[in-house]
């Protein structure tokens, strides 16, 4: 995207649609005055760092929305600006010299994304304005942090028959019969114990790309338990995976706390992608969320997912544990168009659809984008499944949540992600099904795989479908991709104009004038983590 007023490319090529591209900025500008707040409680987020030292107020900052800096650090630059961070910089073309780029801020690179044309650095915030000013920066974020969404139930769960999957295990026709046999799903998670009983080691594999641990141990508990929604197999039959036979990448990117940085995520992306014919990837899964809202034209993870995207793997990710709040649905990676984001069902511990109703924490609206999420909803409520060990960190802090001495029940849009991610693989065992590039099909395939399948939720569900707060129902749109819904005329004029986001939305136009400011900051006050499906809350 070209930034109107300096003619710098700011938003940068990402095949996007251009009717997307050319609304963002005035979408942007009209909906800054509202997101101060939320910038604020996050301005102290990133962690003390030594250096720090306090120049001025908080609320007395001045953003810049024209600047290609994180709004998070034009605020710290200028309360704290000998604060030392770690950012995330990403360069206007892949030929553009990253030790250039740092010596001209006084730094040293750290360390290198090449896919998304990326380089990490440690700088004073204050460092991170002028760099912002260098010609061969394209944007520039913080390193935040990623965490995990879980909660406690008191039923065991019924997801494998939520979405009739044991019908597709042992279905008598060899065209519809699936196991996921052959596909294999990146978890990118907290570790796994590659130990379970559950499990079959040649089918589990587990890579730890987190700087901060040693192994790949899951220590957590919450990797593993992701993962044996999508493959695993008690020995008594009573909690199977939704694709039992598929294969599981783990790659370790929280650490024992459920959290980790961005940096991480990234860096295991990046394997991911370097990798994924090798290893035969056909799904990355992601049970975590972003807790510093950022656009997905800008954020270092979305380019990420994009790139993966457009390579054919397909990319499931948690919608986020934030309810109807109003910016549920701003953190990444749930936020980006390319991604399936999916939302927890509450499926009242039957098999029967008809008494399925949307969980009350499940993300959901509009994106800082102006994108509809989630767009599939899958069950996320009283999760049963495997434990990776009595001495986690789950099972020391919630003993109540131990079910059968092995197994852990838990809820959460970080649950729903992998029934989702496991349906995927049923659907993607079928060479010419589905493939990153045809995410919407793949979706659609996922509704139409089984009878039933997800509930009748989802019956109908486009990306631009809308919940009713009052009822949790989904209401259903069908015009999400198509030329209708995304005709500039529609949304350049239509639905962004100036008077719906400045009188009906924010109610703030009086503001705009003299704002400066960018999209919202965490909502719920956390740094930025990367959540196991919204930051690791526990709802």
């Amino acid at each position: 995207m070209t930034d109107q007023a300096t003619g710098r490319t700011v938003g940068g090529p990402r095949s996007i649609p251009q009717q997307r591209r050319s609304m963002t900025l005035n979408r942007r500008l009209a909906v800054l005055p509202a997101m101060l707040a939320s910038v604020l409680l996050a301005s102290s987020l990133l962690g003390p760092t030594a250096g720090a030292s306090g120049s001025g107020s908080a609320a007395a900052a001045t953003l810049d929305p024209r600047l290609p800096v994180h709004p998070l650090l034009q605020v710290g630059a200028q309360v704290e600006p000998d604060k030392t961070v770690r950012v995330i910089v990403q360069k206007q073309h892949p030929s553009n010299s990253s030790q250039a780029i740092a010596a001209a801020a006084g730094a040293q690179v750290k360390e290198e994304f090449g896919f998304i044309k990326s380089l990490v650095l440690e700088v004073p915030q204050r460092a991170v304005l002028a760099l912002a000013h260098n010609p061969n920066v394209r944007y520039i974020s913080p390193d935040g942090p990623v965490q995990r969404t879980i909660d406690a139930s008191q039923l065991k769960t019924t997801y494998p028959q939520d979405v009739n999957a044991p019908s597709v295990w042992n279905s008598g026709s060899t065209s519809t019969q699936a196991t996921g046999s052959g596909v294999t799903v990146a978890v990118l998670d907290t570790g796994f114990n590659e130990d379970l009983p559950d499990f079959d080691n040649a089918a589990v594999q587990c890579l730890n790309v987190n700087v901060r641990t040693t192994s790949c141990s899951d220590a957590d508990g919450h990797g593993t338990a992701v993962s044996g929604i999508i493959r695993g197999r008690d020995t008594q039959g009573r909690y199977i995976g939704v694709a039992p036979n598929s294969r599981i990448l783990s790659i370790q990117v929280l650490g024992s706390n459920g959290s980790g940085a961005e940096t991480d995520v990234v860096r295991g992306l990046q394997w991911v992608f370097d990798n994924r014919a090798t290893y035969n990837i056909k799904i990355v899964n992601l049970s975590l969320v972003g807790s510093v809202a950022e656009s997905y034209l800008t954020a270092p993870i979305s380019g990420a997912l994009e790139q993966l995207w457009l390579n054919g793997v397909v990319v499931v990710a948690a919608a986020g544990n934030y309810g109807s709040a109003s910016a549920a649905t701003w953190y990444e990676p749930g936020n980006d168009p390319f991604v399936i984001s999916v939302g927890a069902l509450d499926d009242n511990g039957t098999a029967t659809p008809t008494d399925d109703s949307l969980a009350s924490f499940s993300s959901r609206g509009l994106t800082q984008d102006g994108i509809y999420k989630p767009e599939i909803v899958a069950p996320g409520r009283r999760m049963v499944s495997t434990l990776t060990g009595l001495g986690s960190t789950l099972a020391t802090l919630f003993p109540s949540w131990i079910v059968d001495t092995n197994y852990v029940r838990l809820a959460g849009t970080s649950l729903a992600a992998p029934v989702v991610s496991g349906v995927a693989a049923l659907v993607l065992q079928y060479p010419g099904q589905a493939d990153g590039a045809g995410e919407v099909n793949a979706l659609n395939a996922l509704r139409t795989a089984a009878t039933g399948v997800l509930g009748l939720a989802n019956q109908g569900l486009a990306v631009n479908s809308t919940i009713n707060s009052m009822t949790n129902t989904v209401v259903g749109g069908q015009t999400y991709w198509n030329q209708t819904y995304w005709n500039q005329t529609y949304w350049n004029q239509t639905y962004w104009n100036q008077t719906y986001w400045n009188q009906t939305y924010c109610n703030c136009s009086t503001e705009m004038a003299v704002s400066s400011r960018s999209h919202a900051e965490p909502i719920l006050g956390r740094g930025r983590n990367h959540v196991p499906a919204p930051p690791w809350d526990r709802d």
